[in-house]
């Protein structure tokens, strides 16, 4: 019985401590973006899991420069950290079937945003980070942890992107919650 107990203690250590890791990723920003803005709210999180396999971590957040009076920019912000290797394809492909899901078939050129993120995603690696900014005038970018990836010059692209995890018609329902910090 000690020894089971013994055992029992060792794995509840070690998957706690891997909790704590993985959700205080989600709990922050990387520099390249936290270092660009005076103002960061984080608005909610969630732990995406399929088939029981841990996914990502995301996390929404809203961001305010205020720094020259007058010139005040804020920005909606999805970070996203990865628990496992995904290739880019996948991600690209996720994205298609969520959009296509959204009814955005016929709104948006979406194979003209396909081409665009094929060229600028990379394969993602556990760990990884990516970031998505979309600025309140329309402008917006893609971040690993370390670098700016790119961005797509077209102002419907940022809501439609966040329409995946935010529409009120997005597949998971309890994550969106999540990440609008409407649940606990």
């Amino acid at each position: 019985m000690k020894k089971f107990s013994l055992l029992l203690l060792a794995c509840l250590v070690s998957y706690t401590s891997n909790g704590i890791a993985e959700t205080a990723a989600a709990n922050v920003l990387p520099k390249i973006i936290s270092n660009k803005w005076n103002v960061v709210e984080k608005v909610g999180d969630t732990r995406f899991k399929k088939f029981g396999l841990h996914i990502y971590d995301a996390s929404l957040w809203s961001l305010k420069d205020n720094k020259s009076p007058g010139n005040s920019t804020s920005a909606t912000v999805l970070s996203i950290v990865y628990a496992r290797n995904i290739k880019a394809h996948r991600l690209l492909s996720s994205t298609h079937k969520e959009w296509k899901q959204l009814g955005f078939a016929q709104q948006h050129p979406l194979d003209a945003w396909l081409d665009s993120l094929e060229k600028m995603w990379p394969d993602i690696s556990k760990g990884d980070f990516l970031v998505f900014v979309n600025n309140d005038d329309g402008s917006n970018a893609f971040y690993t942890d370390t670098e700016i990836l790119g961005s797509i010059n077209d102002s419907a692209f940022g809501p439609a992107f966040l329409d995946i995890w935010l529409s009120s018609n997005a597949t998971y329902q309890k994550h969106r919650k999540e990440l609008l910090g409407e649940s606990n």
